[in-house]
């Protein structure tokens, strides 16, 4: 029994200590589109037309364990955000001031994304791709 607790949480340990550093600054770039419920889309919103890309800057500057923040900025917007690294240590989940985003870990430096929100003055959902720089 105590061979079989050790070796559990040493499973454990190690688990936590594969955990991927996101602290850094990342660039990306996205393909959205956006449907605008009223004149203009809202405060927080990186996209406009129909059609958009975007290039942002994302800086994630504290990580706790599987949680981390950060800021992301556009030339149209800027907002705070919170995730979580998701238990296969690859998916993270994060969310803004009003969307979420499921992305993947590809390698330490490139993540791939899904992101989408839905407000009472505009529904975006985009697909982009974060590449750090530092």
């Amino acid at each position: 029994l105590a061979l079989l607790v050790f070796l559990l949480g040493t499973g454990v340990c190690s688990a936590a200590e594969k955990l991927p550093n996101l602290i850094g600054t990342w660039i990306v770039k996205s393909e959205g589109a956006v449907l605008t419920k009223g004149s203009s889309p809202g405060d927080w919103t990186h996209y406009q037309g129909r059609l958009s890309n975007i290039t942002a800057e994302l800086v994630i500057t504290k990580q706790e364990g599987r949680v981390f923040y950060g800021t992301i900025t556009s030339k149209l917007a800027s907002e705070n955000l919170a995730g979580v690294i998701g238990w296969d240590n690859k998916t993270l989940y994060l969310v803004d001031m009003d969307g979420f985003t499921d992305a993947t870990l590809v390698s330490p430096d490139k993540i791939t994304s899904i992101y989408r929100h839905t407000t009472d003055k505009d529904s975006v959902v985009a697909a982009g791709v974060w590449t750090r720089i530092k």
